[in-house]
């Protein structure tokens, strides 16, 4: 077991081997996957798996959801804040740090059970002198302002004393490794003690000036009894210092605790931050590390209650599918309606912490059935950057409310007008311009959330305010061709971004449809059973009888790309004239290869595309198309797809699933778990893949499981357990139930209510009524 790797005061503590995952050996090029792999978050804050003494090749970034900035770069993105992680311990002026002394032993591990950080390992410094250190780190989720650490300090060939150093750095920037982009989004507005011991920092982002309060206290401890002499607090530059010392003898073992907390003025005043940092770690001593950890360790047993999914018979794989929903659910926020979550979780710098269309399309499907909550604040996050919609609308001469491809904190497009190469040339970035089915994605969301929680009360208030404005959005995007009777979308992209910009993308076109058919129908519905929320909306939209007629007009004669006689849907207007290029090997990975004809044709000039197009409309929309049309599809696109997202194995598994191709299905699964664990991408180092880990999840519940909603709005669970599973079991609420779903290998199923009322469900065909744990 991968615990015995550690000593017994760990080894009573750490999970069993299904929620470990290890890192073995300490290999210098391989930290910053493993920091972002090890990244830990609370909703509130995430911080990357760096080492607490440093590092030469480090990216130790902490964010604070919604914390944003902008200065000399060209979005506002998250800003990396004041590092709190530092401890440095030193005996006669050798530091205690892998990378200053001899490795003797190493390991770390991401306990994802109960969501804390573990690592050992034994270092012997130039003068020989051997130190086991070990610990943990966790960042709370019962009280998200604590975050902590703890070290276990054996000397194990000699006594002395050992110096310690508590850091807070606030020299971190954005981009650190990255010359030409690097920036510093906050100033420092304080440096100095917490109280008569610790540290306590304070920044302020450049633009808005939010201020955000760090502090921190360290302490020693042997048999329970502090020992840490001789302390005292040091200002250098940006970095607060809090310094102190202790005897270490042989064989002995000292705990060293750091307490940590954080606040910004989203929490409190600006004038609060120092009292508000210094009263909760006062708090935190009192409470005890123990306890504090208990608590947080609490919430995550009730978490993993409800998240967590067992594939028996698949060990490797079931524990790469915990580590995808582990990340994913850490992230997801349910006390805070005003912050989304980006692409790439709170792990990593690229793509700035933005929102895209990820959340709703691939995230949004988990918390709905998971967690609820959180899943309303994300969709109640829309509602709060709606009128920032409807000035991006109108700024691009449009109606409605046209959401931005990437969102901050403000609503505003933060997709760069420009893309700057390594080498420092600029292309023009046209993706905000054409790629608009991000407001597509912001309505669907809302239908997929109303279908799965029946949350009625979102939907007639804010849900339908925004699914008004995106259809008028919709309306005024499309223009009338008269020679042909028609409406047009042209000069746009679709999920494919190596076809930009294209006429009539097939997925646009079709969700545009939708969203106009969709609220037609839920107007009409307002009207005939809620004339209060009715009122209220044509009130707060201003829509009109009028402007509902030329919606029905739109949508009914929205041109939708097909090869004539065919179930082939074109992916947009021309596509089936380009070269017909198609894949035709693939690497041990049994991933495609790029075509021989990529050497010397651009993929924009053939039918190679990079990632779920009309597949994803399949997949978003398959009950209103054909088992013909699907499996036809299906069959056509994939042979032309090169995956160059992460965002496109997940639902090319569901699909295939839905056709009968399971041992592709089966292939594509792995491929999605194991992306960011096995770095198959090669650039884990920049951060988890959020709509991959939703994805992951997807492919599993609705692929594998077979489960959905049907027109009835009864819940489905058909399976396609794959030769490989002996068992799968997952929970998932619906309706005002909690169930747990257990499937066989030959694909018989038990659903179970765990909480709530009895009720039935549709199984294999057959409706069945779900019996009590």
């Amino acid at each position: 077991m991968i615990k015995e790797r550690f000593s017994e005061k760990l080894k009573e503590i750490l999970s069993s081997d299904d929620w470990l995952i290890l890192q073995p050996e300490y290999e210098p090029e391989d930290n910053l996957k493993y920091e972002s792999l090890f990244s830990l978050s609370n909703g509130y804050l995430g911080i990357r798996g760096s080492y607490e003494e440093g590092g030469k090749i480090t990216l130790p970034y902490l964010y604070i959801n919604g914390v944003f900035d902008k200065s000399e770069t060209f979005m506002r993105e998250l800003a990396a804040l004041p590092n709190w992680l530092g401890i440095k311990l030193t005996i006669e002026k050798e530091l205690i740090g892998i990378e200053n002394c001899q490795i003797l032993n190493f390991t770390r591990v991401l306990d994802m059970k109960q969501a804390l950080l573990a690592k050992s390992y034994i270092l012997r410094d130039k003068k020989g002198r051997e130190t086991l250190v070990e610990g943990i780190r966790f960042v709370s989720r019962a009280n998200v302002h604590r975050m902590g650490i703890k070290l276990y300090v054996t000397p194990l060939n000699y006594s002395g004393i050992i110096e310690v150093e508590n850091i807070i750095d606030g020299t971190i920037i954005n981009f650190y490794d990255a010359p030409r982009f690097k920036v510093k989004h906050t100033y420092m507005t304080a440096n100095e003690a917490l109280d008569k011991d610790g540290i306590y920092m304070e920044v302020a982002t450049r633009d808005n000036h939010l201020h955000i309060g760090s502090g921190c206290r360290i302490e020693a401890y042997k048999n329970n009894r502090g020992i840490l002499k001789n302390r005292m607090f040091h200002a250098f530059g940006e970095q607060g210092v809090e310094f102190g010392d202790f005897d270490a003898v042989e064989g002995e073992t000292i705990e060293i605790i750091k307490y940590v907390s954080m606040y910004t003025e989203r929490d409190a005043a600006r004038y609060a931050l120092h009292g508000l940092v210094k009263d909760e770690i006062d708090g935190f001593l009192e409470t005890g590390f123990e306890e504090e950890l208990a608590a947080h360790r609490a919430v995550y047993e009730e978490m993993w209650k409800s998240a967590d999914i067992r594939i028996a018979g698949d060990f490797e794989l079931d524990r790469a599918v915990r580590f995808n929903i582990f990340h994913l659910m850490s992230t997801g926020n349910e006390r805070d309606a005003t912050v989304n979550v980006g692409a790439k979780l709170l792990s990593g710098e690229e793509y700035g912490g933005h929102a895209f269309w990820d959340t709703e399309i691939f995230m949004l499907p988990f918390f709905a059935y998971i967690f609820p909550e959180t899943a309303r604040n994300l969709e109640s996050y829309r509602y709060h950057l709606l009128e920032a919609a409807r000035k991006n609308a109108r700024k691009n001469g449009y109606k409605g409310a046209q959401y931005p491809w990437e969102s901050a904190d403000d609503g505003t497009e933060q997709c760069p007008d420009w893309t700057i190469e390594p080498d420092g040339s600029c292309y023009r970035c046209y993706v905000a311009v054409y790629e608009h089915h991000v407001s597509a994605a912001v309505a669907y969301g809302i239908y997929n959330y109303v279908k799965i929680t029946r949350d009625k009360d979102f939907l007639l208030n804010q849900g339908m305010e925004i699914l008004t404005e995106t259809a008028r959005f919709w309306a005024s995007r499309c223009e009338y061709i008269a020679e042909k009777d028609r409406y047009e979308i042209n000069q746009v992209t679709g999920p494919d971004e190596w076809h930009e910009p294209v006429n009539n993308n097939l997925y646009t076109n079709y969700l545009a449809k939708w969203n106009l058919r969709y609220v037609i129908t839920l107007i009409d519905t307002l009207k005939k059973e809620h004339a209060k929320e009715y009122d209220r909306i044509i009130r707060k939209t201003g829509l009109t009888d009028g402007e509902i007629k030329y919606w029905e007009i739109v949508q009914d004669k929205m041109y939708l790309p097909r090869k004539e006689g065919t179930s082939l849907l074109e992916q947009f207007e021309g596509y089936f004239k380009l070269d017909d290029v198609v894949i035709e090997k693939y690497d041990e990975n049994d991933w495609p290869i790029r075509p021989e004809a990529l050497k010397t044709k651009k993929a924009r000039q053939t039918q190679i595309i990079k990632q779920a197009d009309v597949v994803m409309l399949l997949h978003l929309m398959g009950e209103e198309f054909s088992e013909d049309e699907i499996s036809q599809n299906y069959e056509y696109y994939e042979k032309r797809t090169l995956h160059g997202s992460s965002l496109s194995p997940s639902i090319y598994s569901v699909m295939g699933l839905k056709v009968g191709d399971d041992s592709k299905a089966y292939r594509y699964l792995k491929r999605a778990a194991f992306l960011d664990l096995l770095n198959l991408q090669k650039n884990t180092r920049e951060g988890i893949h959020a709509a991959n880990t939703g994805g992951v999840w997807q492919t599993v519940v609705f692929g594998f499981a077979g489960v959905s909603i049907g027109e009835d709005g009864m819940l489905t669970v058909c399976p396609h357990m794959p030769k490989e599973w002996e068992g799968l079991d997952f929970s998932l609420h619906y309706l005002n139930s909690w169930l747990k779903i257990t499937i066989s290998r030959d694909n018989s199923v038990l659903v179970k209510v765990l909480d709530g009322e009895t009720l039935e469900v549709k199984v294999n065909g057959q409706i069945i009524k779900a019996s009590r744990e």
